[in-house]
C-alpha cells in the first residue's frame, strides 16, 4: 500500500517543485494558453513521476540498492532528465524550461524533497 502513498506523494512533490518554480524562476513557464500555471504543474508533475515510476520499477528488476548515497544521484540524474523530457513536450504539457541548466536545479530541489518524504512513508 505504501507504494500509492509514495506515487502520490512524489507527483505531489514534483508538481508543487514546479508550480513554485514557475513562480520564482523566469525560466520556467507554466502557461501555454490551454493550461492555468497549476494544472501544468500537476499534469506535468504526473509526467514526471510517471518517468521516475518507469525507471524505479526498472532498478528493482535489476536488484539496485535504494539505501546508499549513490541512489540519491542516481535519482538526481534521474529527476533531472525527466524534467527536461518533459519540458521538450511542452506543446502536450505547457511546461516550458527556456534554460535548460534549470532541470538539474529543479531536479535538486525534487530528489531531496523525495529523499524526505520516501524516508518517511517507508518508516510507517
Amino acid at each position: 500500500m505504501y507504494n500509492h502513498l509514495l506515487y502520490l506523494a512524489y507527483w505531489f512533490i514534483n508538481s508543487a517543485v514546479l508550480y513554485a518554480a514557475g513562480i520564482l524562476i523566469p525560466a520556467v513557464r507554466l502557461e501555454d494558453g490551454r493550461f492555468s500555471s497549476i494544472e501544468t504543474a500537476i499534469y506535468a508533475g504526473f509526467w514526471i513521476t510517471f518517468m521516475i515510476w518507469v525507471w524505479w520499477d526498472f532498478a528493482i528488476a535489476r536488484k539496485f540498492l535504494f539505501n546508499n548515497t549513490a541512489s540519491f544521484f542516481v535519482f538526481l540524474i534521474v529527476n533531472s532528465i525527466s524534467i527536461w523530457a518533459v519540458s521538450r513536450f511542452y506543446f502536450f504539457t505547457g511546461f516550458i524550461l527556456t534554460d535548460y541548466v534549470w532541470a538539474l536545479g529543479l531536479g535538486v530541489a525534487a530528489t531531496i524533497l523525495q529523499r524526505m518524504v520516501r524516508g518517511m512513508v517507508v518508516q510507517a
